[in-house]
């Protein structure tokens, strides 16, 4: 269980998780992030990925910009869990976790990789994905391979900014992948990540 967003933009941005479980698989209804005294669910998992997504309603408490890091923890059951109701004895396997982890919050754009993972390999039409957040209204995610731009993209979900990157023809290999936001400021923010070309 690990926090992919480590530092977002001050409000209400989207989180985002990567939970796994070798075994049973994760429960996507066990879910949460507690913080400031409120319980989230998440609002989508993908258990071929692992990444669980928190989409933050209006309810919830808004995440506010400071030097101190806000405290989370997260929250995940497996499949076995819904079990243990039935189970006897006083073995009853308990596979409930929580990881507590800190949320940096600033005033500015910010823009964390989903996928592809680093360093996984990526063949025939690889799904690029991102999750950005910014005070300002969101305007537009460019991707790139290098210098070479893969796709520009301006509609998004809760800040999810996604592309299709066609490696059929491209060098087998580490390739230097780059995602940058662009705030209706004007204001942007970078991010990278190695990927693996397999053929």
């Amino acid at each position: 269980m690990r926090l992919l967003t480590t530092t977002v933009a001050a409000g209400r941005p989207t989180l985002a998780a990567r939970v796994t479980d070798a075994k049973s698989g994760v429960d996507p209804l066990s879910l949460v992030i507690a913080y400031k005294g409120s319980l989230v669910g998440a609002s989508a998992y993908d258990a071929a990925n692992g990444v669980a997504v928190f989409g933050l309603p209006a309810a919830a408490p808004v995440l506010t910009a400071a030097a101190a890091p806000t405290a989370a923890t997260l929250g995940a059951s497996d499949f076995q869990e819904a079990k243990n109701v039935n189970t006897t004895g006083s073995d009853i396997m308990p596979n409930t976790r929580f990881q507590d982890v800190k949320i940096k919050v600033v005033a500015k754009p910010t823009l964390t990789w989903i996928y592809p993972q680093a360093a996984t390999c990526s063949r025939g039409t690889a799904r690029l994905l991102v999750v950005a957040s910014s005070t300002k209204a969101l305007r537009s995610v460019e991707f790139k391979d290098g210098k070479r731009r893969i796709a520009l993209k301006k509609k998004n979900v809760v800040g999810l900014f996604d592309a299709n990157w066609n490696v059929r023809k491209l060098k087998k290999g580490m390739h230097q992948l780059s995602a940058t936001v662009r705030d209706a400021s004007g204001r942007t923010a970078t991010t990278r990540r190695a990927a693996r070309v397999c053929k």
